[in-house]
Order: structure tokens, then sequence, then C-alpha cells
């Protein structure tokens, strides 16, 4: 049996002998099934390759994409979803853990990158208490578990409809993240401050933002989700 990363890296290759139709609805039948996380990935992405060759096969034979998805591709892709085993909790929850990890990542390095840009021009206190840092983490989880959900549900809104509804869920979905990541520096600006201080340079934040976003990819590699 092939592994879903080798089915993953067959169907990528594959989908570029669609042509730009069949290419456009089949890509937002995966994505529709991808990102729900309740599917289990290795039967999710058999069923994405089976669909791929009979869509192929069709287009072979100069029939429409609307022959196998039929006049309504999201309630095909629903009835499709509802057959297919289910993904375990632990692995849902080892996922989105995976993705907080990243998100806290690139939060740590921007952070990073904002302090030792701004020493260019004032002088930057490195100094910080320990329970901001903890508040500050904590709350980049929060809203990291609150993203994972709430963008992905978004984007499964968006697919299937038309390319203007799309973009407005986009457009969402980035307002949603903006303003998460600025109630985070909110709530960084507005705790007291509390608990033994300790120093923090520029480089700290970068590297632990590195090590946090090598962990996710370790965890993506190892397939511990």
């Amino acid at each position: 049996m092939r592994s879903a990363e080798v089915l993953i890296e067959e169907n990528n290759q594959k989908r570029e002998l669609l042509n730009k139709e069949n290419l456009t609805l089949y890509e937002e039948f995966l994505l529709y099934i991808r990102i729900d996380l309740r599917v289990d990935e290795q039967a999710g992405e058999e069923v994405l390759m089976d669909l791929l060759d009979h869509l192929l096969e069709a287009q072979e034979e100069d029939k429409e994409a609307s022959d196998l998805f039929g006049e309504s591709p999201q309630a095909y892709a629903n009835e499709v979803i509802e057959a297919l085993p289910k993904e375990k909790k632990r692995n849902v929850a080892l996922f989105i853990f995976s993705q907080v990890l990243s998100l806290a990542g690139w939060f740590s390095i921007m952070f990073g990158v904002v302090t030792l840009i701004m020493s260019f021009f004032q002088e930057v206190d490195s100094s910080i208490p320990l329970g901001n840092i903890l508040v500050i983490f904590g709350s980049v989880v929060v809203f990291s578990l609150s993203a994972v959900s709430v963008v992905f549900k978004i984007v499964r809104t968006t697919l299937f409809g038309p390319k203007k509804k799309r973009v407005l869920g986009y457009v969402k979905a980035g307002l949603f993240g903006g303003s998460a990541v600025g109630l985070i520096i909110l709530l960084a600006w507005i705790v007291p401050d509390f608990g033994p201080v300790i120093r923090l340079e520029w480089w700290v934040y970068v590297l632990s933002g590195l090590m946090l976003l090598g962990v996710y990819k370790l965890m993506g590699r190892m397939k511990l989700y």
C-alpha cells in the first residue's frame, strides 16, 4: 500500500495532466477534503487519487468534470467525506499542536526581527518579566488554536463558489489572522509586569522561533500526527 506521502507526490504530478477547468474543480475538491480534520489522511489521499484517475479518464473521453462530480461537487464531496473513516482524535490534536508550533515559531522570529530593527533607531530594553512571557506564549497558543479552526472553516465555505466569494473568504481569513496578532500585541502591552525579570536579546527570539519551526518540520517528516 502506498503511503500518504507517496500518494500526495503522485497526485501533484498527475494533476498537471488536467485541463484548466478540470484542474480548478479538482483542486477545490482536494482542498475541501484535505482541510477537513475529521478525515483519515491515508484514506482521504487514496480516494483523491482514485477520483483523479477517473477524472483523467473522463477527460480523455472528452467528458466534463460534472459527469464525475455531478451538478453539486460540494454535495458529492460531503458524501465522500461521510463514507471515509475518521481520523483519530489523538492525530487531530497532534496536527493542531504542530500548527501552533509553526505559528508560535513565526511570531517569535517576527518579534525578534522587529526588535532588531527598532534597535537601530532607539534604545531597546531587552529585559522582560517571566510572567509576561508566559502570558504572551499562552495567548499565542490560544489564538493559534482558534486560527486553525476558523481559517479552515472560512476556506471550506468559499470552495465551489464564485471567485468573488473565494477572494472575500481569503480577506476574512487574513483579517482574522491580523486581528489575532494585534490582540496578542495588545495583551503584551497592557498586561502589568509580574514575575522575575530576565534579559532576552533579539537573537534569542529568532533562535527560539527557528527551534519551534524545526520541531514542527520534524513532526511532519516523522509523521507523528
